[in-house]
Parts: C-alpha cells; structure tokens; sequence
C-alpha cells in the first residue's frame, strides 16, 4: 500500500511539473515575505495562519511545522514568536483569536491551549479520546456571538464538528466519517458566517460542506471535482467564503450559495503563484493572507467586496 504521507508529497510534485519557477500571476496589491529556514522571519512549511485586528493595526499570526507562533505586521515586520509546547508529533494546523486571547488548537497533542497575544499561556483544555468532551486530532476552530467553541476534527471516531459552550461544557457534535451528505473525510478547518453558517473543509473528500448551528446540513460546495484537497476556509468581511486548496495550488472564492467569484493563483514559486497552501485567512479589509506552504512563504493580496 502507498504510504499517505509519500502520496501527498508526490502529488504536490506532480502539480508543480512543468510549470513556471519564476514568472509569477498578477495579484492587486500583492505583496510577500519568508523563506526556507529557521530564522526570524522564516518558515519550516507554515500551515496556520490568522489576522488579529488591533488598535495598532493588523497582526499576522503564522505557525510552521517547526512549531514556532511568529508575529508580524500587515508588511511583514518580523515582530515577536514563541513555541508550541511540544511538536516532536505534528503542529497545528489553526489560530483563532477571541478578545485579547490567541486560541490554538494543539492539533497532534489532542488539546486546546490558549494564549496571550504576547505568547503567554492562559489554561490548556482537553484529552486525548473520542468521548464527548475529548479529542483526537483537533483541527480548526470558530466561534459564535455567545462564546461557544466550534471544531473541526478528525481521528477514529472523531470526523467530527464538536461543540462546547463556554465554560467549556459539551454541547452536541455531529458527523462522522464516510462520503455520505453530513459526513467527513479529515475536516480541517471550520469558518462562520454573519448569518451562523458554519463551512467545514472536508479535505480529503475534496468538498466544504456548510451547516446550521445544530448541524443541519445547506450546502455543499465541490466533491464534484471541481475542488481538490481544501484544507483551510476563512470567511470575508463581504461574507464570501475563501479556500485554501493546497490540492489545486489556489485559493477560491464563493458566495455561500455556492456560486464561484473568482480563484486565485495557480501551481508555482513566482509572486502569485502557490505551492500546496494550507492556510488563509481574511482581514477587516479584505486583505486575503495565504500560508504558501511548500513555498515557505506567506502572501498577501487585496480583494474588493464582491457584486
């Protein structure tokens, strides 16, 4: 049997064959920053990333598989950093800010650890388990208006969306693995909109699927073929719906009724181009911020509000 690991790395070889290593696509206001290394300002493979609005301006919050949380500005200022507590066994894949809190699933550790934005520890929640106040393999998270925790999730028994109030107390969960409408195949990551929709990157069945609060299911984008591998979805300000697809070396850009606004990128190492991304997320201003993850990189674009 093929190793997983080797297929996917053999797959992201197969998308970048044969096309440009410079040259680049044409993205408004793009700008770019990082390379390989484990320097201040560099990257072991970024796979989270997030916009913290502040009084001071924009903070970019990005995470590699060194397990370092580094800082920067909207320009990409290196600004401070800090690591994970452990990441021997795999890092995490989200960073969520609630308040004055940086909340980071701590994916392959089965456990929620929340920080200061300075990087100081708070409290750690969670064990490793299917039970209904357990973990397996947290992936990403949002929030509502009342403070309740929405996660993704995978591991057996645990494809999952997993709710908590919060004080953090079990509310309900739903999903489970298979193909099937309402189920799961690795969900990565979890966004919501103005309206409570909540879109679920189902990555390894190649699909987002959205539900209500209560995990009644709306629609389904992709699974058709016409998405591959999304691993991150972030919501605009104009309540579109971006998403990383680290499969299809892009981000895209959709209504919640599913009709597609635009995609961008495609498979490359020049400005505008991607390299299996694994993160975006979206600023107040519709300033879209990608972890180009095999480029080591993280790029910025601005984007208008969609008619």
């Amino acid at each position: 049997m093929i190793n997983r690991r080797y297929f996917l790395a053999a797959l992201g070889l197969i998308g970048l064959s044969g096309c440009r290593s410079r040259g680049g696509v044409a993205l408004p206001g793009l700008r770019e920053w990082g390379s390989h290394g484990m320097r201040d300002g560099q990257f072991a493979s970024p796979r989270a990333i997030g916009v913290r609005e502040t009084s001071g301006g924009q903070e970019i919050f990005v995470i590699d598989k060194s397990g370092r949380v580094q800082v920067f500005s909207a320009e990409g200022s290196f600004l401070r950093k800090w690591l994970m507590p452990a990441y021997e066994k795999g890092t995490p894949t989200a960073v969520y800010f609630s308040g004055e809190r940086v909340i980071i699933p701590d994916t392959h550790y089965s456990q929620i650890i929340e920080y200061t934005g300075e990087g100081h520890e708070l409290e750690r929640w969670g064990s490793f388990g299917a039970g209904s106040a357990q973990f397996i393999y947290p992936t990403g998270l949002c929030m509502d208006e009342g403070g309740a925790y929405f996660f993704s999730e995978y591991g057996e028994e645990a494809h999952r969306v997993h709710v908590f109030d919060k004080k953090r107390q079990f509310l309900r969960q739903w999903g489970g693995f298979g193909e099937a409408p309402g189920q799961f195949s690795r969900p990565m990551s979890i966004a919501r909109a103005s309206d409570g929709t909540l879109c679920v990157a189902d990555t390894a069945n190649h699909r987002v699927q959205c539900f209500d609060a209560l995990g009644q299911l709306k629609k389904i984008f992709g699974g058709d073929g016409t998405m591959k591998y999304p691993h991150d979805v972030a919501v605009g300000p104009d309540d579109t719906l971006y998403v990383a697809e680290y499969g299809a070396h892009r981000i895209s850009r959709l209504r919640l009724d599913g009709t597609m606004v635009a995609t961008y990128g495609e498979a490359g190492r020049g400005p505008g181009q991607f390299n299996a991304p694994r993160g975006v997320a979206v600023a107040s201003d519709g300033t879209v911020y990608v972890a180009d993850t095999d480029n080591h990189r993280v790029q910025a674009f601005r984007t208008e509000r969609a008619a």
